[in-house]
């Protein structure tokens, strides 16, 4: 019924608008076309708007709907990526906590194996210097006795020497004399 009443304007209006334009002049400002043109008009927008409304919208919510489902996919992925980011950063810093301690305590252990290794060496060091100490101070006790024991002798020698450079004689001493002048001394 509907394109029946639509054909009939069309037909009415055709001929209307074609008488228009015999008379001259512009049949768009003619007064006596308004009402048709009001018409198509309103046909006309109606019609795109139909169009619009039930062809372009449907698909323009469609791919705003695909793409916010798309944004939320991908900003839930990014999220379980950076939560297993989150994670795995997690795990390398406990694994770099855990061997930093174990190399901690290797190299402490390594310290303290050096350290008794080090005393053991300086005391077998200490040892051997106070057995050379030792040895040297038997050394000279040995040389200093050895020294005292001729002392006398050497003064004896010397002191007949002196006597022969000053007198000009040559006069042998006496151990003895040596002996009880020391005495006398003491």
């Amino acid at each position: 019924m509907s394109k029946f009443l639509l054909s009939i304007l069309v037909i009415t209006n055709f001929n209307y608008a074609f008488c228009a334009e015999g008379k001259g002049g512009m049949p768009q400002l003619n007064p006596e076309s308004f009402i048709s043109q009001l018409f198509w008009l309103l046909i006309f927008f109606t019609i795109l708007y139909l169009i619009i409304n039930s062809v372009f919208i449907p698909k323009i919510k469609k791919i705003r709907e695909d793409r916010d489902n798309t944004i939320q996919k991908l900003i839930s992925e990014s999220k379980s990526i950076n939560d297993s980011i989150d994670d795995i950063i997690s795990k390398i810093n406990n694994e770099m906590k855990k061997e930093k301690e174990i190399s901690n305590a290797q190299i402490n252990n390594a310290i303290n194996e050096n350290k008794e290794i080090l005393e053991k060496k300086i005391s077998a060091l200490d040892k051997e210097l106070e057995k050379k100490t030792n040895s040297v101070l038997e050394d000279l006790n040995n040389s200093k006795n050895k020294i005292e024991g001729k002392i006398p002798d050497i003064v004896v020698s010397l002191s007949d020497q002196i006597f022969e450079k000053i007198l000009g004689e040559k006069k042998k001493s006496n151990l003895g004399d040596f002996k009880k002048f020391l005495e006398d001394v003491k």
